[in-house]
């Protein structure tokens, strides 16, 4: 991206191992809300330093960045375009499907559909129940075989957003796991590159209309 031409923002948001454990457990439970505050304030520090033009913003993320990616365009429509890869849309599904789900949401505390309560609580860290506000063009990236955040959670925040009428496209890469960002079929690795750089040049380099 930087290659292209774009100034890339990778920010230590809490939650992040960067600042040790006090800092990691800053985010516990509050996916979707501490995390979501400091990844906007860092945008905010780019666009009043001159950094960044307000206008032609973009977020993407994998993984765990791809639930913050999914979220963020749920709350704000401040970005031009979004690419979220492997993500985790729905906390409920997620917490059976992925194959550590148990075991970490019961070390993060972020629920279980075990109860009224913990059911809320997954429900209400979902990217999927905000699909009604997306207004950015999401692409969402998905390795078939990924275990972590497998494909079933992630079709269906696409499946709600073409109901929705929305501008989404989901990619389905056959055979690939969690990281084939860095581990996957070269001709695939390439692929994604291409397509998030095409997703993105097509809605930010152009003038808002």
């Amino acid at each position: 991206m930087c290659a292209a031409g774009y100034r890339v923002l990778m920010p230590n948001i809490r939650g992040s191992a960067t600042f040790g454990s006090e800092w990691v457990a800053g985010l516990s439970t509050a996916w979707g809300d501490v995390d979501a505050a400091d990844a906007m304030a860092a945008v905010d520090a780019l666009v009043a330093r001159g950094l960044a033009d307000p206008n032609r913003l973009a977020v993407m993320g994998l993984s765990y960045g791809g639930f913050l990616t999914q979220w963020l365009v749920g709350v704000t429509d401040r970005f031009r375009a979004a690419v979220a890869e492997n993500g985790v849309a729905n906390q409920v599904s997620a917490w059976a499907n992925s194959f550590f789900g148990v075991h970490y949401n019961r070390r993060g505390g972020l629920g279980d559909p075990l109860s009224d309560e913990g059911m809320d609580q997954l429900w209400r860290t979902s990217p999927l129940r905000l699909a009604p506000n997306v207004r950015t063009p999401l692409l969402m990236l998905q390795s078939e075989e990924d275990r972590i955040c497998p494909a079933a959670d992630n079709e269906q925040l696409f499946t709600a957003l073409k109901v929705l009428g929305r501008e989404v496209e989901y990619i389905l890469y056959p055979d690939e796991h969690h990281e084939m960002k860095s581990h996957g079929r070269p001709d695939r690795r390439i692929d994604r590159l291409e397509r998030i750089l095409a997703w993105v040049e097509r809605r930010v380099r152009r003038p808002r209309t």
